[in-house]
C-alpha cells in the first residue's frame, strides 16, 4: 500500500496590483500556521518519502515546511500540479508513479485550489473541503484510490 498526501498551499499574501498569481508568497501567518500543521502531519507519523510541487511560490515555500518538519526528502516541481491542473492527467502520472512505488512510500503533492478538491473527487468519488495547509490521505491500494482521511489545519497544528 502507498500512501498519497495531498496538501494545499498556507495561507498566501493577497494580490498586488501588476504582481503574477505565481508569485504570491507565504504571509507571515501563513509560513507560522504551515509550519505547525505540517510538524503536527509528521508527529500522525506521515513521512514524506518523495514530493512534487506546483511551481507557484507559495507551494514551493509549503513544501519548505514540510521538509523542516520531516527531514530532507526528494522533491521536485510539477507544472502539472498549478491551480488550472488536468486531474485526470495528474491521475495517469500517478498511476505511473503507484507502479515504481514501494509498499510504504508516502508520496506529497502540494498545490491549489480548485485542482486539489477537483483531484480528490476524480481519483476518489469523495468531496473534500480542502482549506490553507490542510492534508487530504489517499491510499493507492490493489491497483485502485481510496479516500482515507481530511485532516483540516486545526486538527494538524492540535
Amino acid at each position: 500500500m502507498t500512501t498519497l498526501l495531498l496538501i494545499r498551499h498556507g495561507i498566501a499574501e493577497e494580490p498586488r496590483p501588476g504582481q503574477k498569481d505565481s508569485d504570491r508568497a507565504l504571509t507571515e501567518e501563513g509560513w507560522k500556521r504551515t509550519r505547525a500543521a505540517m510538524k503536527g502531519l509528521v508527529r500522525l507519523g506521515h513521512i514524506p518519502t518523495r514530493g512534487f510541487n506546483s511551481p507557484y511560490r507559495r507551494a514551493a515555500e509549503t513544501m519548505v515546511c514540510l521538509q523542516e518538519a520531516a527531514g530532507a526528502f526528494p522533491m521536485e516541481t510539477r507544472l502539472d500540479l498549478r491551480p488550472d491542473g488536468d486531474p485526470p492527467q495528474v491521475d495517469l502520472w500517478l498511476r505511473g508513479l503507484m507502479a515504481e512505488a514501494r509498499t510504504g512510500d508516502v508520496l506529497v503533492l502540494v498545490s491549489h485550489q480548485p485542482f486539489l478538491s477537483e483531484l480528490i473527487f476524480h481519483l476518489t468519488g469523495h468531496s473534500a473541503e480542502v482549506k490553507k495547509a490542510s492534508c487530504t490521505i489517499i491510499r493507492w491500494e490493489d491497483g485502485a484510490w481510496r479516500f482515507e482521511r481530511q485532516l483540516s489545519p486545526a486538527e494538524l497544528r492540535g
